[in-house]
This record gives C-alpha cells, structure tokens and sequence, in this order.
C-alpha cells in the first residue's frame, strides 16, 4: 500500500498541506483530489450517522483510492494512496491517520508555534513524521 499523497485541508476549505510522495504526478493531481474528496467528508459529516473521527474510504479515482479523517476542529486529512493488491485493514489506515493527527497536535500545541491553522503547516517535525509514513509505506 503506496501513500502518494498526504493533505490537510482546514475547516473553511483551504488547503494548509500537501505533501506528494509521487515523482510522477504534479501536486495539481493531489489538490483536485484533496479538494473533491472534501464534498464526499461534508455529505458524511452533515449525515452525522458516526461520531468516528475516520472515514474510511472516501472515493476511488483509477488506480489511486482516497481515505478522509476529521479532526475535532473541522480540519481534514486526505490519504491518496495506490488501490492495493491485496486486502488493506481499515486499522492500518486508521493508524496512519492517527500519527497524523497526533503530529498535528503536537504542532497546534506548541507555545511557540506562530502560525494559526489558517495558514500554511510548517512544521520540520511535522514534515518528519509525515515523511517517515511515506517512506514506511512507499511500496
């Protein structure tokens, strides 16, 4: 299971974080996923029918599957990741989401950090982690 791309969107629809772990594709690509998937968490969020902060999988598009997480905030995250050959377990999705949105945390947290989350996530250690899940999960 191949990450390709990992996004933080935030509540009001602005992408804050892009991180594209394909040497192929321009970010472009990541972007109009990002942002479609964004529609699918709204409809599931607006339904209410689970107070699960993860989604699960939000759409398909070719060969690539995107899986969506909610943070108590209203920020996204959006996983685009390679359709998997064989059976991916919704818990390893979910720890992946789960890292992230721990080192989002720990960012949001910080006393010295001067950005707001309307703007842009520049974090090294953020980067590192996000990073280490790409490389973790590169094949």
């Amino acid at each position: 299971m191949k990450i390709h791309c990992v996004a933080v969107i935030s509540r009001r629809g602005n992408p804050i974080y892009l991180r594209n772990f394909d040497s192929v594709q321009e970010d472009v690509k990541y972007h109009y996923l990002a942002h479609t998937s964004c529609d699918v968490i709204e409809e599931r969020v607006a339904a209410g029918k689970s107070s699960d902060l993860y989604l699960g999988l939000l759409q398909t598009v070719g060969d690539m599957v995107v899986y969506g997480y909610v943070m108590n905030t209203g920020n996204k995250i959006i996983l685009v990741m390679s359709v998997p050959e064989s059976m991916v377990r919704s818990g390893e999705i979910r720890e992946i989401f789960q890292e992230i949105h721990a080192a989002y945390i720990a960012l949001a947290c910080n006393p010295f950090n001067e950005k707001r989350e309307e703007d842009r996530l520049e974090s090294s250690k953020f980067d590192m982690v996000v990073d280490e899940l790409g490389r973790i999960h590169a094949n």
